[in-house]
Parts: structure tokens; sequence; C-alpha cells
């Protein structure tokens, strides 16, 4: 059961039907470990302050942009990434002043500033035509999830024409690296590795290891380094200021040899997004991706085939777990322990490497290991005990299941006997001798059942029946009673079937007694069997004998009577010595149902 838990808990994985649970799982492992504080990926932020400064007027204007580039570019940064359209032209004069700042901060004919495309057609200084070939251009795109919360990133996206556009982390990162837009588009397009820049200490190395892959169809797990606020953020305003003539930034001002991103983060602009961590703003998402391709702490899921290993070596030990307590409780002890062990674990191996041990997975597995067995115990149990009870018992037995565990109660014994047929089964052949018995007890059966009896076991040719257990009953004496009358009437009608048949007919004994006893399962580890156990299944058993001497069918004790009262009409036959007791026990013949005419 716990092989066949894991193999479909992990196609299930593998087809995306366990999706939603995985993502809440890795939300909480990185909400559990913790909050660090990246160096070197820094944000400006165009603040509230800053957009009530020139008069809350979108879009942002040009010239305001132009001076924070300016700022950044004096500041000593490596690169900068804008998050923040400029395909809108605005007056000449200031799309001009920003168009010069871009060129201004670059190298090569080739700007440090990374915006986001497609730029306008328009002839414009920030048109595709004029500004195109002297910036790289990115995609803002960060898609969500089902459930709205931005969990990856696909780190190229289809542009226009059908070309591709890097994210702008990747693109930012790629520019650090010395990566023009055509170069850039063209790797991506073949799928070739990218020697990104990579954090050795607190130092942005331009080509580090290992490789980066990105391609079309590709999402990567974003690797969050805590909630809104965990990068520096400076204020768009400090920056613009800083590109006024006699302002000299700090030689060790942290931006200087830094990745930084400039982004709206005002309330008006609306540009905030659900993450694990709670609502940041967009830019920020975007210094995640970026902090993550500079460090190369990428969230690496565990394959098909490591996951299917991790459950079996999971469900393995739970199944030592589950043959020693019950279903129920042994599955939810495993689940406990799953999350107590699965969660550190997955957090020190996400930590170390930034490996994602997917412990839904093996929790899943559990869970449907112990519901399965649980399952199979009750249809072992049901299959057991179907052929002793009737359906209607069993369902209530099954129900209260825990009363098998063994308790006292007061219950009515019946005990049959066939009369003779030792000495019938001598003259008979083995398979007529099965046949006939098959008949007898089929018939037994049924009027045992049909008074919510149960048979508790076959003896040869004799039948002990229990009344009142597993399941309790009120009227468990006169329910035995009343079986005994039908098996009576039941053999009676066989005896006339066989006799015209030319076949022996038989003769029966009921011995019947009502008193405490111990009803439950008794047994060893490898064989368990459900029975009662005290005083009364002797005397039932006794009484039973005793036909022999009366020459009646059915018998009654003393204690039975009382249970049922005048439901029946019987004969007195006075107190009997049985074996095995001291005191004698009085017995009745049970002639016929009080309700029948004698």
């Amino acid at each position: 059961m716990g092989l066949a838990a894991s193999v479909l808990v992990t196609a299930a994985s593998s087809l995306g039907f366990l999706e939603n649970w995985q993502a809440r799982a890795l939300d909480l492992l990185q909400t559990v470990q913790g909050r660090q504080y990246p160096t070197d990926v820094v944000i400006v932020a165009i603040d509230d302050a800053a957009f009530g400064g020139f008069g809350g007027r979108t879009p942002i204007p040009r010239d305001y942009l132009a001076r924070v580039i300016r700022g950044i570019a004096r500041s000593g940064a490596a690169v900068v990434g804008v998050d923040i359209r400029i395909d809108t032209p605005t007056t000449e004069a200031a799309d001009a002043a920003l168009a010069a700042a871009l060129r201004e901060f670059g190298d090569g004919g080739l700007s440090r500033v990374v915006l986001l495309g497609p730029l306008s057609d328009t002839a414009t200084p920030l048109g595709a035509a004029a500004l195109g070939p002297a910036v790289v251009l990115a995609s803002p795109d960060v898609l969500p999830d089902a459930d709205h919360v931005i969990r990856r990133v696909e780190p190229v996206v289809p542009g226009p024409a059908g070309a591709l556009m890097p994210t702008l982390a990747l693109a930012v990162t790629a520019r650090l690296g010395g990566l023009d837009n055509r170069a850039l588009v063209e790797t991506l397009r073949a799928g070739k590795p990218l020697a990104l820049p990579r954090l050795g200490g607190s130092v942005l190395e331009r080509h580090g290891s290992p490789p980066v892959v990105a391609r079309g169809g590709m999402r990567w797990p974003i690797s969050y380094v805590g909630r809104e606020g965990t990068f520096l953020t400076i204020p768009s305003d400090v920056l613009a200021a800083s590109a006024e003539p006699g302002h000299e930034p700090a030689a060790d001002n942290p931006l200087r040899g830094r990745i930084v991103l400039v982004g709206g983060t005002f309330a008006a602009g609306r540009d905030t997004y659900r993450t694990p961590h709670g609502v940041m703003a967009g830019v920020e998402v975007h210094a995640n991706v970026a902090h993550m391709l500079t460090t190369r702490r990428f969230i690496r899921p565990t394959d098909w085939l490591q996951d299917l290993v991790i459950n079996g070596a999971v469900v393995l030990l739970a199944g030592l777990v589950l043959v020693t307590l019950r279903p129920l409780a042994g599955t939810l002890v495993c689940v406990a322990g799953s999350f107590v062990l699965g969660v550190p674990l997955a957090l020190w191996a996400f930590d170390r490497g930034g490996y994602w041990i997917d412990f839904v997975l093996p929790v899943a597995a559990t869970a449907l290991m112990g519901v399965g067995t649980d399952l199979l115990e009750r249809r072992r149990f049901r299959d057991s005990f179907a052929r002793y009870l009737s359906r209607d018992v069993l369902a209530r037995v099954l129900a209260d299941a825990p009363g098998l565990r063994g308790e006292h109660r007061e219950v009515s014994i019946l005990f049959s006997d066939l009369r003779g047929f030792t000495t019938l089964s001598e003259r008979m052949e083995p398979a007529r001798i099965a046949a006939h018995l098959n008949e007898y007890f089929e018939a037994m059966t049924a009027a045992i059942f049909a008074h919510h009896g149960m048979i508790n076991d076959f003896v040869g040719d004799a039948v002990m029946a229990i009344f009142g257990a597993p399941v309790a009953d009120r009227e468990h004496a006169w329910h035995a009673v009343q079986s005994a009358l039908d098996m009576t009437r039941a053999l009676e009608a066989l005896n006339r079937r066989w006799e015209a048949a030319g076949l022996p007919s038989l003769r029966m004994g009921i011995g019947i007694h009502t008193g405490a006893v111990f009803a439950g399962n008794v047994g060893g580890r490898d064989r368990i069997k459900y029975t009662v156990i005290g005083d009364p299944v002797n005397v039932a058993s006794r009484v039973e004998g005793l036909n022999k001497e009366l020459g009646t069918t059915i018998l009654v004790t003393e204690e039975t009577l009382a249970a049922i009262g005048d439901r029946a009409r019987v004969r007195d036959c006075g107190p009997m010595a049985v074996k095995g007791r001291v005191e004698k026990v009085r017995v009745f013949e049970v002639l016929t149902d009080g309700r029948e005419q004698p």
C-alpha cells in the first residue's frame, strides 16, 4: 500500500494535481527561512514624496528621471534597470534630457541603463529609431500563479513580432556582463548558457560560474530573500539631488559597483503584487530575481525519480508505525512525524543549497497509505465477519469497531447440535455428508442472521451463536429464542425435502443461556478472533446436551426465561445437574412462540 501510495502521489505531482499544495509548502519554507540582507542590488524608489513633489503627474516627468539617472551614474552604480515604461512621449525637451542621460551613462556607445520594451515607434528622442540601438530592452512581465501570488518568473518571454525578450532582472545582469541587446537575444534564441556576473564576497564579478541557461518556456521559482523592505531602498529625490552641480557622492556610497533598479512605489501607481512574503512593489520582485541570478541561489526542485525514492523511504518507516499502531492512530502519528521531521530537513536542504525537497509529497503519501491501510483493514474485517454476521449487524459493528477491543456485557448464547450425525456419517460418502451439512448450515445461518445473531463458530455439526454482541441488543434473549424456533422450522422443511428425495433426515438439539461475559478480540499476533468468554458459555453448551436426556429440542435456562417473559410457551423441566457446575441449572423446554396456537 505504501509503494502504491508513493507512485500515485508522485504521478499526481508530475501531472500538476498537487501544485497548489506544493506552492504553499514552498511559501512556508521561504517564510521560515528568515530574512536576509543582500547588498548586491539597491532599489531607488520613486515614492509618494517624490510623486507629490512633481505634482502627482503621470507619466513620470522625463526630466526628473534624467536627474535620477545622472545621480545614480555619479554614485558609481555598475548597471541600472528602470522598471518604468517610457513608451509614451512627453515634451520634446524632457524626452531629450532623458535620452541624453541614458547615453551619457554608457560605454562603447551602449547605455548601462536597461529599459522596458518595446519603445515607441514615434520619431521622438525616446523612440525606437533614435534610442533603440543604444539600450538593452527587457520585459517587465512576471505572471502570478492561479491564486494571484507571484512565485515564479519566466526568464524569456515573447516580444513584439515573435521576438524574444529577457525579463528585467536577466537583462540587467546580462548587461552587467557586457552583452548588448542583439547578442543577448541571439543567445536566448539559441538556448546557449549565459556567463552572467556572480557575487563573490561583496563584489560583483563580471564573469561568474556556473553559467545560466535561460530559454523560452522556462519558469524559475523565485528565491525570495525576505519580505518588503529587505533590499536597501533609497528615495529617488536623494539621487535627483545628487545630479546637481557641486554635489559629489561619497566614494563608499552604497550604490557604487552595485545593480540599481529604479521603480515606482507610490500608492497611485498600484504597482504592488502578492508574494510568499506578503505584498511588495514590482521593482522589489525584480530585485529578488536579480539577486537570485548574481548569487546563483536558484530553487532546485527534486525530479520525479528523487520524489519517488524519498516517498518510498518515508512510507517504509511509516509502515513500521502502521503495523504497530491502529490505522487511524498510526496515520496521525506518521503525518505529524512527516511534518515534524520533513519541514526541518527541507529547510536545511533549502538553506544550504536551494534544494527544494517537497515535504508535501511524503505527507500526502503517508496519509494516503494510512487511509488505504485502514480501508484494507476494514475490508479484511468485513470479509471475515460477513461469514458470521448479517449485513445490517455488520454495518453496525463497523460503525462501533472500538467495542471489538473487549468489554463486559450481557448476552444470550445459543448452542445447537445434530443428533445421531456421527452414526449417519459412517454410512454416507464424504461428498454427500458435506452437501448435507452445507444445506443445513445455510438454513441455520439464515435463521440466526434474521434475528441479529452472530455465528461465533462451527464445530463439526455444532453451531455456536451469540446474541447481544458485538452489537448491543436489549432483546438478545428473545431474539435467541426466535432464532431457535426458526431453526427447528427450517430443519423440518429440510427433512421433508430430503425424505422425498430418499435422503436421511436429521434431528437437532438447541440450548440457550443468558449471562454476563467478556466479549472481544482474543488471540496472538498471528491470529485473532472475536468471541465471548465466561461461565455462561459453558452453561449454554451443557444445557444443549440435556436435550438428549430429556428428549427435547429447545431448552432455555431460567435466566433466559426471565428475560423473555411470557412471550413463549414453555414446560418446566426442573433443576438439572450439568457437568462442571456444583449448582443445578433449572431448564425449560420451549414449545412454541407465545403468539402461536398449541
